[in-house]
């Protein structure tokens, strides 16, 4: 009698121990469920984490293309205001400012107009810009606000551009965060309240010493989704390339092909690392020639994503030299001056172009592509390159006498040309 009542009082606590063990399984395949989610979405995330050094790299370059506050940061720095105004990105504000850029080039280009009405025009058409797309100035200067010539709206150009796809990048990353909340843990309401998405994707980076096996555990589990679902957005494969390869080499030679050691005027870059992108369900032709693009980090996902986009059409046609088109280099440096670094590292794409038919243009022949017969589409331009040894002080010798090289710059005016082979991650001088 006394083992059957000893029994009957040790069975609510067998029953609570069971259901914890019960539970335990239930969490453990909730999380192995978010690691294999999205398995048949054709993402090569199991053969990168075979690679721990590879998948290190592949990582920090995702998360740098995926970085909406340093893409933020950059554009406070270019001068657009965040702090006094949240800005609502559309079509339609684009679309508004595009026309008032407009407007000033008329203005600008207008030689009948009196001088002091038209820079009482300036003024208002610059304020009534101002009012739409809110810039910050480091100080009160009335030349640096106002909008009066072309370079000036060549920058706002390049600033609604970079506003465009930082608003893509932005509704991306949030949808993003969006679905890895789905799929955390719905039954741990304190593990998805206490973490925070941006330090699990930094967890290789941060001071994961200090955290608990357990929670960098998890907060792996929710960088890899998150890992995963980035690389899910592109329509390429990425890998490292071994430094020691023939294809780091080749590239390697591209970067430093105007630099001093190939007898060149600039000074020796560094390629730090090179991923390999190979579009999905193609076959890889080895190409001969390779040219250099470079953009500010928050183009990446824009381009990655959709490919290149030429200007938009509602922009000013007198802003652009050579017509609104894609301009590639031979000559990284020229290509490097188009990228805000970060830490003296700048991210490169390399390309190549497929079926392109380009005629030879002189430099200062701007008429184009209205110009452009249907045979071609696009142009090549050649730049001299002077080289000048550290010792030269002569200043009687004439440009033309001084000794220098050519570089080819082409602008393509179908994107769909230019295919996408590499992304070179450069440290400069």
């Amino acid at each position: 009698m006394k083992k059957i009542l000893k029994k009957s009082k040790n069975k609510p606590a067998c029953r609570t121990k069971l259901q914890k063990k019960k539970e335990l399984r239930n969490k453990r395949k909730i999380i192995s469920k978010i690691v294999k989610s999205n398995k048949d979405k054709h993402i090569e995330i199991n053969n990168i984490e075979n690679k721990s050094e590879e998948s290190k790299s592949i990582k920090k370059l995702i998360r740098t293309i995926f970085n909406v506050r340093e893409s933020k940061r950059q554009l406070s720095f270019l001068g657009i205001d965040f702090k006094t105004t949240s800005l609502e990105i559309n079509e339609a504000l684009f679309k508004s400012c595009f026309e008032i850029l407009v407007e000033i080039d008329k203005l600008i280009n207008d030689k009948n107009i009196n001088h002091k009405i038209r820079k009482d025009k300036l003024f208002d058409l610059t304020k009534k810009y101002y009012q739409l797309l809110p810039h910050s100035f480091p100080y009160p200067d009335y030349g640096m606000y106002l909008i009066n010539d072309i370079v000036k709206i060549q920058r706002e150009i390049c600033l609604l551009e970079l506003i465009k796809s930082y608003n893509e990048l932005d509704i991306k990353f949030q949808k993003i965060k969006n679905k890895i909340k789905e799929l955390n843990i719905k039954e741990e309401d304190e593990l998805n309240n206490s973490l925070n998405l941006n330090d699990s994707i930094n967890l290789s980076i941060n001071n994961i010493e200090n955290i608990s096996e357990e929670e960098k555990q998890r907060r792996n589990i929710i960088s890899d989704a998150f890992f995963e679902k980035a690389l899910s957005q592109f329509d390429y494969t990425i890998n490292l390339i071994d430094r020691n390869s023939e294809d780091f080499n080749v590239i390697n030679g591209y970067l430093n092909l105007y630099s001093k050691k190939k007898g060149g005027p600039y000074p020796p870059l560094v390629l730090s690392e090179l991923f390999q992108l190979k579009k999905k369900r193609e076959e890889t032709k080895t190409k001969n020639t390779f040219y250099w693009f470079g953009c500010e980090i928050t183009h990446f996902y824009s381009i990655l994503r959709h490919g290149f986009r030429c200007p938009n059409k509602e922009a000013p046609k007198d802003a652009f030299t050579y017509g609104k088109g894609i301009l590639l280099s031979q000559n990284a440096y020229s290509q490097i001056q188009k990228c805000l670094s970060k830490n003296n590292i700048v991210y490169l794409f390399v390309c190549s172009f497929n079926g392109m038919k380009a005629k030879t243009v002189h430099l200062n022949h701007k008429n184009y592509p209205e110009l452009l017969k249907e045979n071609y589409n696009s142009i090549k331009i050649k730049r001299k390159i002077m080289i000048l040894s550290e010792d030269d002080d002569s200043k009687d010798i004439s440009n033309e006498d001084k000794p220098y090289i050519v570089s080819e710059d082409f602008i393509v005016y179908k994107p769909s040309l230019i295919q996408i082979h590499y992304i070179a991650k450069v440290e400069i001088p």
